[in-house]
């Protein structure tokens, strides 16, 4: 018992700075540290569309209702990709940037903004963005904005052509 309580007395030691405990300091020790997630930077960005927002911060945490999750789900849904018409099976790497469908629109945005980079997989492309958000370059976060308005607009077509059999072109949607 004596050896539990010398053990607590010099846990409260650790706080005391001078003579005068600090509230402050304890608190701070107890509080449980999280590792920083850099993907954060992209949804907090500023300048960001509370819609856009909204939907890339759903594909970040991968709870954007594919064809791949319904399935996992037990929703039978038809499996092509309803972008390019192709038997592909639509998961959030292909919707997004495997796609012959969305590639285009990337390449000519990307072209647009004068950046050349390759169009990776979806981890890939968060990861590099993120990375680039951090420094706070108003190039970067143009692009962080273009990523958030690209997802946005690619989900509400994919949407759009699976439940109301409606499309546009993808000339249509650079526009």
């Amino acid at each position: 018992m004596r050896e539990v309580l010398n053990n607590g007395i010099d846990e409260l030691n650790a706080f005391v700075s001078g003579d005068k405990f600090s509230i402050s300091k304890a608190y701070r020790t107890m509080q449980p540290t999280w590792p920083k997630v850099p993907r954060k930077q992209l949804v907090l960005l500023k300048g960001l569309v509370l819609k856009h927002q909204f939907i890339l911060w759903l594909a970040i945490q991968r709870r954007l209702a594919t064809v791949d999750r319904l399935q996992k789900w037990g929703i039978q849904v038809a499996k092509k990709c309803v972008l390019y018409e192709t038997n592909a099976v639509e998961n959030l790497d292909h919707l997004f940037f495997k796609c012959s469908h969305s590639q285009f629109i990337w390449k000519t945005l990307l072209s647009w903004i004068r950046i050349n980079r390759p169009i990776g997989s979806w981890e890939d492309k968060v990861a590099w963005m993120a990375q680039r958000i951090i420094g706070r370059n108003p190039l970067y976060t143009a692009l962080g904005i273009t990523l958030a308005a690209t997802l946005y607009h690619i989900w509400i077509e994919r949407n759009t052509r699976r439940f109301q059999q409606q499309k546009r072109s993808k000339e249509e949607e650079v526009r």
